[in-house]
Protein backbone atom coordinates (compact mmCIF):
# COMPACT_ATOMS: atom_id res chain seq x y z
CA UNK A 1 0.00 0.00 0.00
CA UNK A 2 1.39 3.49 -0.98
CA UNK A 3 1.40 6.65 1.55
CA UNK A 4 -1.45 8.75 1.00
CA UNK A 5 -0.88 11.63 -0.91
CA UNK A 6 0.10 15.16 0.54
CA UNK A 7 -3.26 17.37 -0.29
CA UNK A 8 -3.00 20.71 -2.34
CA UNK A 9 -1.44 23.79 -0.50
CA UNK A 10 -4.12 25.38 0.75
CA UNK A 11 -5.51 28.45 -0.11
CA UNK A 12 -4.14 31.69 2.22
CA UNK A 13 -7.69 32.38 3.38
CA UNK A 14 -8.20 28.45 4.44
CA UNK A 15 -4.66 28.65 6.16
CA UNK A 16 -5.39 31.20 7.96
CA UNK A 17 -8.48 29.62 9.05
CA UNK A 18 -7.13 26.46 10.05
CA UNK A 19 -4.16 27.90 12.11
CA UNK A 20 -7.07 30.22 13.95
CA UNK A 21 -9.00 27.13 14.71
CA UNK A 22 -5.80 25.02 15.81
CA UNK A 23 -5.06 28.42 18.24
CA UNK A 24 -8.50 28.46 19.65
CA UNK A 25 -8.48 24.92 20.76
CA UNK A 26 -5.51 25.45 22.09
CA UNK A 27 -6.78 28.08 24.37
CA UNK A 28 -9.95 26.93 24.65
CA UNK A 29 -8.27 23.63 26.28
CA UNK A 30 -6.12 25.60 28.64
CA UNK A 31 -9.17 26.74 30.40
CA UNK A 32 -9.38 24.15 32.42
CA UNK A 33 -5.74 24.95 34.22
CA UNK A 34 -7.49 28.60 35.40
CA UNK A 35 -10.04 30.08 37.83
CA UNK A 36 -13.11 30.37 36.48
CA UNK A 37 -13.06 33.93 36.51
CA UNK A 38 -10.23 34.47 34.27
CA UNK A 39 -12.53 32.73 31.70
CA UNK A 40 -14.35 35.80 30.60
CA UNK A 41 -10.74 37.52 29.74
CA UNK A 42 -9.99 34.62 27.71
CA UNK A 43 -13.79 33.93 26.07
CA UNK A 44 -13.44 37.76 24.83
CA UNK A 45 -9.93 37.91 23.92
CA UNK A 46 -11.61 35.15 21.48
CA UNK A 47 -14.23 36.62 19.95
CA UNK A 48 -11.98 39.65 19.07
CA UNK A 49 -9.64 37.12 17.37
CA UNK A 50 -12.48 35.19 15.50
CA UNK A 51 -14.30 38.48 14.51
CA UNK A 52 -11.16 39.81 13.06
CA UNK A 53 -10.25 36.74 10.85
CA UNK A 54 -13.78 36.35 9.92
CA UNK A 55 -13.34 39.91 8.75
CA UNK A 56 -10.07 39.50 6.68
CA UNK A 57 -11.56 35.99 5.04
CA UNK A 58 -14.67 37.85 3.90
CA UNK A 59 -12.34 40.42 2.48
CA UNK A 60 -10.21 37.87 0.73
CA UNK A 61 -13.06 35.37 -0.46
Amino acid sequence: MSAPEEPPELPEAAALAERTLHSVRQRLASLDRLPAADHVAVFDALHQELSEVLGSLDRTD
